[in-house]
C-alpha cells in the first residue's frame, strides 16, 4: 500500500481534481478519478423527514419497490389483478410489464373479473431491459399520469444477460426500481418465483442471488393454505422500514366473464389470517431434481429463445446432475402439458436436420 504525495502549496479542496488518493492493491487511475463529479454534502438539518405512506397496510407501501414471491399456482397473478382493481377505483392508473402471461387470455380477463377500471390499465409490447430502460419506463409512467402501481411479472425476465445468481449484477439491475418508485410516488411490484426447497427458510428459497431479497423495500410471499386448497395467505416476510405484519388471507374463486367461455380466477379478500406464511411454506414438499429440470428448461426457452433439443437436454442434465434421458422425459411431459413443443428445422430440400424446442404461449 502506498500514498500519493501531498499536492504542492496552493492546492485547495475546492478544486475539481482529486490530489490525494490512497492506493490499495495497485495503482488508481487518477485521471479517471479526477473526471468524476465531486461528492456533494447534504446537511441532515436540511432534510425533511417523511413517514411511510401505506397503500394497503400491512402489505403494500407507496413510493416503494417490493418483491412478490409465490410458487406457481399460488395465485400471484390473480391477487395482483385484485390489487390493481382496487387501485384503479381510487382514480390511479396501473402499468403492467408482463412477459409470461398472455394479455388476451390471462391479464385482461383477470382484471375484468376483479372489476378493474380497465381504461386505467396499460401494458407495453416491447421487452423491457433493466436498468437500461428505467428512464424510458419513467417517461411512459409520467405520460400516463397518476400511476399508482407498476407490475413487472416476472421481474427476472428483464435483467437481460446478467447472472441472476450474482449479487452485484442483480443489484445493479433492480436497485434503480427503488428510486423509480420514490420519484413516481407509486408501488412497484416485481414478481419472482421461489424454488420448492424451503429447508433453509422461505426467503432463502427465492431463486438466485440474495440481492433479490435484500434490494427491495420489502418481500411479500404467498402460501397455499394447508387445509383448504382454495385459500391463500400473503404476508411481508422481510422489510427494512417496518415490522412484518400479520398475514392476510384470500380465496381463489372462479367467476364468469362476459364474452368468455371459460371462468376466470378471482381473489376474494378474507381479512387477517391467523396462520404464518413462513410456516405454511415450510410444510410444502421440497423441489426434486426433475422439478428443477422442468423449470430450467422453461427459463432457458423464455430468456434465450428456441433451443436445439439435444443441446438443451445436455445443458440441463449438466446443471441439474440428471441423466440426459431423464431430462428428455421431463421435456416430454412439458410438451404433453402444452408448455413446449418440438418443431422440425428443415434444409432446402425439406429434410429434417434437427429438432428445436419452442416455448408455447401457455402460462406455467
Amino acid at each position: 500500500m502506498s500514498v500519493v504525495p501531498l499536492p504542492e502549496a496552493g492546492w485547495s479542496p475546492d478544486e475539481d481534481e482529486l490530489h490525494l488518493r490512497l492506493l490499495i492493491d495497485g495503482d488508481i487511475d487518477l485521471e479517471q478519478a479526477s473526471s468524476r463529479s465531486r461528492l456533494t454534502p447534504v446537511p441532515l438539518s436540511d432534510v425533511t423527514m417523511r413517514s411511510i405512506e401505506w397503500l394497503e397496510k400491512p402489505l403494500w407501501q407507496r413510493s416503494a419497490f417490493q418483491l412478490l414471491a409465490g410458487v406457481k399456482g399460488s395465485g400471484k397473478g390473480t391477487y395482483v389483478a385484485s390489487l390493481a382493481a382496487r387501485i384503479t377505483h381510487t382514480g390511479a392508473s396501473v402499468l403492467f410489464v408482463a412477459s409470461e402471461d398472455s394479455t388476451e387470455i390471462d391479464l385482461k380477463p383477470r382484471l375484468v373479473a376483479a372489476g378493474t377500471v380497465i381504461e386505467r390499465c396499460t401494458t407495453i409490447k416491447e421487452h423491457l431491459r433493466l436498468p437500461d430502460d428505467v428512464p424510458h419506463l419513467e417517461a411512459l409512467a409520467r405520460g400516463l399520469g397518476g400511476l399508482g402501481l407498476l407490475v413487472l411479472d416476472p421481474v427476472a425476465n428483464h435483467i437481460g444477460d446478467r447472472n441472476s445468481n450474482s449479487d452485484a449484477e442483480v443489484r445493479h439491475a433492480i436497485a434503480p426500481l427503488n428510486g423509480l418508485a420514490d420519484r413516481l410516488g407509486c408501488l412497484v411490484i416485481g414478481v419472482r418465483h421461489p424454488g420448492k426447497d424451503r429447508s433453509r427458510g422461505a426467503l432463502a428459497s427465492i431463486l438466485g442471488s440474495t440481492a433479490w431479497v435484500d434490494t427491495p423495500r420489502a418481500v411479500v410471499m404467498i402460501a397455499v393454505d394447508n387445509e383448504d386448497p382454495l385459500v391463500r395467505h400473503i404476508q411481508v416476510l422481510a422489510g427494512n422500514r417496518s415490522l412484518n405484519g400479520n398475514a392476510q388471507a384470500f380465496r381463489i374463486e372462479a367467476v364468469p366473464v362476459e364474452g368468455l367461455t371459460e371462468p376466470i380466477t378471482l381473489a376474494v379478500e378474507l381479512g387477517t389470517s391467523a396462520k404464518d406464511v413462513e410456516t405454511l411454506l415450510g410444510t410444502q414438499p421440497a423441489e426434486t431434481k426433475t422439478d428443477r429440470a422442468r423449470e430450467l428448461i422453461l427459463d432457458i426457452l423464455e430468456t434465450e429463445g428456441d433451443q436445439e433439443s439435444d443441446t438443451l437436454d445436455a445443458r440441463v442434465a449438466h446443471e441439474t446432475g440428471l441423466a440426459a434421458k431423464t431430462v428428455r422425459n421431463a421435456r416430454s411431459r412439458l410438451s404433453q402439458d402444452g408448455l413446449v413443443k418440438p418443431v422440425p428445422d428443415k434444409d432446402e430440400f425439406g429434410e429434417i436436420v434437427r429438432w428445436l424446442v419452442v416455448r408455447t404461449g401457455a402460462p406455467r
